[in-house]
């Protein structure tokens, strides 16, 4: 036991609160992806693909690119990962994706910062499975056609 002055007791108190949660959280595996994958819709998996393809590339994925690549705006992708981050919450399971701040170089040498998506490797690789399988089970647009 440490004593912690008394105008730090309360923020002392949430970082022991957020650790606690933090360290009941469950680990991902393919079968709660899965899980997962199945509940959203079309395009909350079209994002989850986008972003697990970035975090396997190594390339940093703004949430203005991730809405363009959707086809959305990005104010219906962050909507979008508020409901994945409420899905997460309540199966105990760590964010799949979440936005962070980056410092990018501009051409004109100026710095700025922009948000981007990020995921967790281990997450990224089981996302890319669950996409995979999907698309195996998915029929051929052009079987059972006849010539």
């Amino acid at each position: 036991m440490m004593p912690v002055p008394e105008e730090h007791v309360e923020a002392v108190m949430q970082f022991v609160l957020r650790a606690m949660a933090r360290a009941s959280l469950e680990p991902w595996d393919l079968e709660s992806v899965t899980k997962v994958y199945e509940e959203v819709d079309e395009a909350s998996r079209s994002l989850l693909a986008f972003v697990a393809r970035a975090a396997v590339d190594g390339v940093d994925l703004s949430d203005a690119e991730a809405a363009a690549k959707i086809q959305l705006s990005v104010r219906e992708t962050v909507g979008m990962m508020n409901e994945l981050s409420n899905l997460t919450r309540d199966a105990n399971r760590p964010a799949l994706l979440s936005p962070k701040m980056v410092t990018e170089r501009l051409p004109n040498g100026r710095i700025t910062e922009k948000r981007v998506l990020v995921m967790e490797p281990e997450v990224a690789e089981l996302v890319r499975a669950v996409e995979a399988a999907e698309l195996r089970s998915m029929p051929h647009p052009l079987a059972g056609r006849a010539e």
